[in-house]
Order: C-alpha cells, then sequence, then structure tokens
C-alpha cells in the first residue's frame, strides 16, 4: 500500500551542486555501472541544452529522481520536438509516496512549456506510468540465434574496430546519407556527434560494445559503419542497433554484418537482435534464420497535439494532394480533442468541431501520428475505433512508415 507523500517535499529541477546526490541516487539503484559513466551520462548528453533532470528533495535530501532527453525525430519532411526520459529512480527508503510520480509530473509541465511534442521512453513497468498518460507502443525487432546466423560476406572488405572517441566526421555524413530516403530518423548534428563519444563511453544503455565501431575502409576513407549493443528488450542479447553504408557502397554491409554477429558471438551473446528498418538490406538477409518479435516496453505520450499536427503539417500535405476529395477528421485522444482538414487544398488543424470521429488511445495516438503503425493495425488491437471513411483517410495521411529508433540513441 502507498504512503502519502511527506509533508516536507519539494520538487524542482537539479542544479551543479546537485549531481553528487543524484549519482549517489543512481549508483545505488545499478552499482554494476561505473559512476564515471553515470556521471558521463548526466553532464555530457549530447542534447544537454535542451535536457533537464528533475528531483524531488525531502527534508532538504534528494530522494527521486528522473532525467530526460532531447532527440529531435524527421517524420518524412517534418521535424518533430521529441524528448526520452531515462533514470526515474526513487531512493528505497521513500519509495510508495509518489514521488516518482511528482517528479514525472513537473516534468511532464516542463516539456509542455518547452514546446515538446512528444515523450518516448523504455520500461519494465508500464503501469507505474499509464497514470500519468503514457500508451504503449509495439514495436517489431528481429531476434536470431547467435550460433544461427550464417556468414553473410565473402571477405572482400575487411573490417576494422574504431574506438568510439574521437569521434570521426566521416560517420555522420554516412548516416545521413544512409538515411536520407529513410522516413524516421533522429536529427543529428555535427556537434551532436562531436559530443556523443563522451556520453556514450561505458555505458550499457548506450554505449557499445567494447566501446568501439566496426568500419569498412576503403583507400583509408570510411565507407560503412556499424555498432553493437546490450539489449534493452531481451536479457542476455546484443542489439545490432546502427549499420550504415555510403549510398552505392552497400555490398559492403554483409562482411560489416559478420564482423558484429563475431564480436557478439565473442562477448558470450545467445541471441541477437536486429534494430534496423524493415527495409534495410541486411534485414531482408537475415529474416529466414530468426523470428519476429515484439517490443512492448516502449510507451509514449503527445504533450502537445495541436502543435504536433502542425509541425506534421508539410508531411501530411504531400500525401492529402493524393486524396479524391477532401477529409475532415476529429482526432479524440487523451492528448486532446482536434479537428484536421486535409485535401489537395492544403492542410488545417483548429478546435474540435462536428464531422467524422476517429478515438485513439495514447499509444495509438503516438503510433499513427509518429508512423509507427497504420490505422488498420491500431483497429485491431483496440488502440483506434471510428468511422470506418474517416480511418481509410487517416491511412493515407499518416501510413506506417516502418518504425525505427536506434538504440544507439536510446534512452
Amino acid at each position: 500500500m502507498s504512503r502519502p507523500a511527506p509533508a516536507e517535499c519539494s520538487v524542482r529541477p537539479l542544479a551543479d551542486g546537485d549531481l553528487p546526490a543524484a549519482l549517489d541516487l543512481v549508483c545505488r539503484t545499478w552499482p554494476e555501472v561505473p559512476r564515471s559513466s553515470h556521471e558521463a551520462m548526466a553532464v555530457a548528453d549530447p542534447w544537454r541544452d535542451r535536457g533537464r533532470i528533475f528531483g524531488a528533495f525531502v527534508g532538504g535530501a534528494l530522494a527521486s529522481h528522473a532525467r530526460l532527453h532531447y532527440r529531435p525525430i524527421r517524420v518524412g519532411a517534418a521535424v518533430l520536438d521529441m524528448i526520452g526520459v531515462s533514470s526515474v529512480v526513487t531512493d528505497e527508503r521513500h519509495r510508495r509516496r509518489g514521488l516518482g510520480h511528482l517528479v514525472l509530473r513537473a516534468a511532464l509541465e516542463w516539456m509542455r512549456g518547452a514546446g515538446a511534442h512528444v515523450c518516448l521512453l523504455n520500461t519494465g513497468v508500464p503501469d507505474f506510468y499509464a497514470p500519468l498518460g503514457w500508451g504503449r507502443l509495439s514495436l517489431s525487432l528481429l531476434s536470431l540465434p547467435a550460433k544461427g546466423i550464417p556468414r553473410l560476406g565473402a571477405g572482400r572488405w575487411p573490417v576494422v574496430r574504431l574506438p568510439i572517441a574521437p569521434a570521426r566526421a566521416e560517420l555522420l555524413d554516412i548516416y545521413r546519407a544512409a538515411c536520407a530516403r529513410h522516413p524516421i530518423a533522429l536529427q543529428r548534428t555535427r556537434e551532436y556527434w562531436e559530443r556523443w563519444p563522451r556520453w556514450a563511453a561505458g555505458s550499457p544503455w548506450v554505449g557499445l560494445l567494447d566501446d568501439e565501431w566496426s568500419v569498412v575502409l576503403d583507400n583509408d576513407q570510411i565507407i560503412a559503419y556499424g555498432g553493437i549493443q546490450r539489449s534493452i528488450v531481451t536479457g542476455g542479447a546484443l542489439s545490432i542497433g546502427e549499420a550504415c553504408a555510403l549510398p552505392g557502397r552497400e555490398e559492403t554491409l554483409p562482411d560489416l554484418c559478420d564482423d558484429l554477429v563475431a564480436r557478439a558471438r565473442a562477448a558470450g551473446a545467445q541471441r541477437i537482435e536486429l534494430n534496423l528498418p524493415a527495409d534495410h538490406p541486411l534485414t531482408a538477409r537475415l529474416a529466414p534464420y530468426g523470428e519476429w518479435i515484439t517490443h512492448r516496453g516502449a510507451m509514449a505520450q503527445v504533450l502537445d497535439l495541436p502543435g504536433l499536427l502542425r509541425a506534421l503539417v508539410p508531411e501530411v500535405e504531400r500525401r492529402a494532394a493524393g486524396l479524391a476529395r477532401p477529409a475532415v477528421i476529429r482526432l479524440e485522444s487523451p492528448a486532446g480533442e482536434v479537428t484536421m482538414e486535409a485535401g489537395p487544398a492544403g492542410v488545417a488543424i483548429g478546435e474540435a468541431r462536428d464531422g467524422p470521429v476517429v478515438r485513439l488511445t495514447a499509444g495509438g495516438l503516438a503510433a499513427l501520428l509518429l508512423g509507427l503503425s497504420d490505422p488498420a493495425a491500431l483497429r485491431e488491437v483496440g488502440e483506434l475505433e471510428g468511422e470506418e471513411a474517416a480511418s481509410q483517410a487517416l491511412a493515407q495521411l499518416f501510413p506506417c512508415l516502418h518504425s525505427h529508433y536506434s538504440q544507439v540513441d536510446g534512452f
């Protein structure tokens, strides 16, 4: 049974002077992670200019803690302000008193005030987050037995290891070029890439195995790279979260994959998860040797429904041009109610009024607007209900874009 929060409790963003107490708290919770890695996660995040750490204080001592990370994401022609939540922890002496929820409510208020569109997190305790408005997402991953993956390459392209620090500018160029054709991608900058290594080094959540990339060189130029890291889905598994090649050099990917698999086996992994887009060349090559699993630890909350829709207008306008006639759809969800008019003449977002209604759960709304699922799939699992004509229009305006969030940028 939960106890009431203490009367002397206060919640606020952490200042630099609070960092030692915050590190003490997270180190007691995850003692297997070096303190230096915890510190890097707190102070060296590449998007720290838009990040926050919130804490609840009891009697002047830090008792609960949550860290936020800014992650701008491109969805087609639109760029969204996305924030991830991590390191939500409460001192064991103060648990079951609602302190974690107090911290997260303060964080949500800040996110909305900062203009964030959506918030995502990964968790094994979804019931803790659901009362605050987060809904479940279902993401598919290809899971493979580590010893059952055949050699894909012919050894034509030797693969070498590259420490994550210092960062190489070529990697960002390859990432951008490889992701240009994909409708969902994180908006990395050169500054981000330069700051990323210190943040990731030694981290079990975002760091690479042995803090190294696998890279393919051609005349001393990096033309492909990949990373493997601890899975956030399955215990004892490692995950291939990134495998990119310059356009026209995709023939290097099989040899790159062979190296990543060999590294995973050497590290004792029983299974390897492929966390790559469904249309990635390696996905088709490896699919016959594994099985698709559903990751249900991801949760999402739309923070500003009108703002998110307005940000998506450039992408929705492109899709609406193909509608036979204009569509008027009223979206109803835990994030609010909005009416959207879309057609060849453009897109308009306004206050809720009469029109064909589509009702979505919190998770269904986020999955639809981020292109992670289509209306038919959401209807099948009970995440969407409403008039069939409106659902058909939504399917054209918000098609599934093949979900992919690289675990190298995990939350």
